[in-house]
């Protein structure tokens, strides 16, 4: 009975180890769209409102949800304190502070930190090309992301549910 009563353990500890897998990839998933999300609303605030970048990330850190609320924030009081140094240092070494434990695929955050080396030096118009190229790159990771994740998550699955069973057997 105790044998049983392990092996459906190992079992069951083993899919939800499976499961875990997948549930972390979805979330990559959701937060490469939501970074998207996130460069359109910039995107859109300089384009429109034509302010500082320092209050479009001000005004952007109110609205977006954490980490990336606490990134913009921490970037404007850097910039208006004047002490950050250049607004491409500043982006790149928030975004290793602020976004290092995020969801985000370590290569995504790469390419968000290069992108603020383009910003801040180029005029308005620069700026928004390089947002807009970036949301294309964006766009194109999150559907290569999309078929790549939908595979590895019915092999995540059953790898969990498989290797539970393989070590129940093989502990039986």
């Amino acid at each position: 009975m105790l044998k049983v009563f392990g092996s459906m353990l190992t079992i069951l500890a083993a899919t939800l180890l499976g499961v875990y897998a997948a549930g972390e990839m979805e979330a990559s998933y959701r937060e490469l769209l939501y970074l998207q999300r996130v460069v359109g609303m910039l995107q859109g605030e300089l384009r429109y409102s034509r302010a500082v970048l320092s209050h479009i990330f001000r005004k952007l850190g109110a609205e977006v949800k954490e980490p990336y609320g606490v990134w913009f924030k921490q970037m404007s009081i850097r910039m208006e304190s004047r002490k950050g140094g250049r607004l491409g240092d500043i982006w790149r070494e928030s975004v290793g502070l602020y976004l290092g434990a995020s969801k985000l695929a370590k290569r995504e955050r790469e390419r968000l930190a290069e992108l603020g080396s383009l910003l801040g030096d180029a005029d308005i118009q620069m700026q928004l090309g390089f947002l807009a190229a970036y949301q294309e790159e964006l766009a194109l990771s999150a559907k290569d992301m999309y078929s790549e994740i939908q595979n590895k998550k019915k092999l995540c699955r059953c790898l969990g549910i498989s290797g539970g069973i393989l070590i129940a057997v093989l502990l039986v």
